[in-house]
């Protein structure tokens, strides 16, 4: 039998990209899954796939539309995500938004947005919830950040920022929480084929795409792939996770080699800006 076969499992941002992906494989794994976003419209989609491939027709699968950046809302949401699921043993927070572009061209709400949506949306949502797994005195809990939380590039103040705040609040986490039964992990995605994508790479410098897409070590995955890679993380528990070697191995030199591992990120950003007619400056 699976590991997540009968498992309550509320997932934030499961309504396209990584999280719907993470979603139906739950389900097809026989996981009772909520999945919360704020768009009733790909909710529902998402939620129609995980159907169709639940072995169960007893399964809890069901949705709900929610504002992560809403406190008040995202509290009001934990009796009727308890009650539906009747109980919680895996919160796993994949909300979140990117918005590239240079520090001097980025209006001011861009960073306060990334805040909201990236870090505090996921503050939020964790300590709604964390009552419940403490007063059962076990869970899980896994943060999505990126690889852009661990090593900033060009073009991702913003961005980078946030996510670098999720691990840091997960690490925190990981420690406080594990001697009451809750463990905590934090996965970090690279670059993955999926809709906001897509709609990162319109407002995208040209460089910052240059660099990100030419870069050896920065694998372009499928949103499948990417899920089962996280689901496996969930299993095993540990703190750092990553979807591959390639992503693993940047963060290894960016902690054991950071004067390095800068040079190396100079040196591609160069090459970057040399290929692109928009230079960075």
């Amino acid at each position: 039998m699976d590991s997540y076969a009968g498992r309550k499992v509320l997932l934030v941002g499961g309504s396209e990209g990584i999280g719907r992906a993470t979603a139906v494989e739950l389900a097809r794994r026989g996981a009772d899954v909520l999945i919360a976003a704020r768009r009733p419209g790909p909710l529902a989609e998402t939620l129609e796939r995980m159907k169709a491939v639940a072995p169960s027709a007893g399964q809890r699968l069901a949705s709900l539309p929610l504002d992560v950046t809403d406190r008040a809302s995202v509290k009001a949401a934990v009796d009727p995500v308890l009650g539906t699921l009747a109980g919680l043993d895996v919160l796993i927070l994949a909300v979140g938004a990117a918005l590239p572009g240079y520090v001097d061209e980025l209006a001011d709400e861009a960073y306060d947005a990334m805040l909201a949506i990236n870090y505090l949306g996921h503050v939020h949502v964790a300590r709604a919830f964390l009552p419940h797994m403490l007063a059962q005195g076990r869970g899980d809990v896994c943060f999505l950040s990126s690889m852009l939380g661990f090593a900033a590039m060009p073009g991702w103040s913003a961005y980078a920022a946030s996510k670098y705040a999720i691990a840091g609040f997960a690490e925190a986490l990981a420690l406080e929480l594990a001697p009451r039964g809750v463990r905590v992990s934090v996965f970090f995605p690279g670059t993955t084929d999926t809709p906001g994508l897509v709609l990162e790479n319109r407002a995208k410098p040209a460089a910052v795409w240059a660099m990100e897409s030419g870069s050896s070590f920065n694998k372009i995955r499928q949103p499948e792939e990417v899920a089962r890679s996280l689901l496996g993380a969930v299993e095993r528990g540990r703190l750092h996770n990553f979807p591959g070697i390639d992503v693993w191995f940047v963060w290894f030199m960016t902690r054991r080699f950071p004067a390095l591992s800068r040079w190396l990120a100079s040196r591609e950003w160069a090459a970057a800006r040399a290929k692109t007619t928009d230079k960075g400056v």
